[in-house]
């Protein structure tokens, strides 16, 4: 699947319709904040109402596969298989920074290993509570959406600069 998957749409949209349909995008598992944010701020949508659509579009689906986290696990078991039978790359990286690093560390590293929604059933299968999934993410999401859209926007300057 395309991870950049419906952001030329976002060219052809203006004003609040623009922010939602950056706050959809976000939710998509593959999309994520990684594309999202970068994409609105390059086609200069405002930098700090990208990255709140963005955290909330991907925040808010993360929070639903938390909540229905026994459903996300049996369609990751059938997705990717059984994380303890043969995982593939991406559960494997992630059962190695969750070993290591626990919760926070899965968690933070979400966004560019495994992708948010997959790390959150992945660190509850791994006997991380809810609670604390849900906080760790909400953190991790919140530091990349902030970083991305800082970087997206002067990575958008300097250029505009040199042009």
């Amino acid at each position: 699947m395309d991870p950049t998957i419906g952001t030329e749409a976002l060219a052809g949209v203006d004003g609040p319709l623009g922010y939602a349909l950056v706050f959809l995008l976000a939710a998509i598992p593959v999309v994520e904040v990684l594309v999202v944010v970068p994409a609105g701020v390059a086609l200069g949508m405002n930098p700090v109402l990208v990255a709140l659509a963005a955290f909330a579009g991907n925040l808010t689906t993360v929070l639903f596969v938390i909540a229905g986290s026994d459903r996300a696990l049996a369609f990751v078991r059938r997705r990717f298989g059984d994380p303890e039978e043969d995982p593939s790359k991406r559960v494997r990286r992630a059962k190695r920074l969750w070993k290591r690093y626990g919760t926070p560390g899965l968690t933070l590293a979400a966004p560019i290993s495994t992708g948010a929604h997959l790390a959150a059933v992945l660190a509850l299968s791994s006997g991380s509570g809810r609670r604390d999934v849900a906080s760790w993410m909400a953190v991790s999401l919140l530091a990349w959406t902030a970083a991305l859209a800082v970087a997206s926007f002067y990575g958008v300057e300097s250029l505009g600069a040199l042009l």
